[in-house]
């Protein structure tokens, strides 16, 4: 993740995908949105919707127009508190 890439939002869902696996999230994808589970119940949604990436918590949502160290940094701040 250190270089700044550019990818097509059709990517983006694979991307996030492999990040999770390589994190053992457990988690569900389809029509461009991510589920992402947890022990607690707690669910935390990602989707793709007019060219932008959104992360849904139980307490804010986060909008990304690229997918990036930013994005994957906030990601896993979320996730950890799962």
């Amino acid at each position: 993740m250190g270089t700044l890439q550019i990818y097509a939002m059709s990517d983006y869902i694979a991307l996030i995908e492999n990040h999770l696996d390589s994190s053992n999230h457990e988690y569900q994808s389809y029509n461009n949105q991510i589920e992402i589970y947890s022990m607690s119940n707690n669910t935390v949604f990602i989707n793709i919707k007019n060219n932008q990436l959104i992360i849904t918590s139980d307490d804010e949502e986060y909008k990304f127009t690229n997918i990036n160290d930013k994005f994957f940094i906030k990601l896993d701040k979320i996730l950890a508190n799962f």
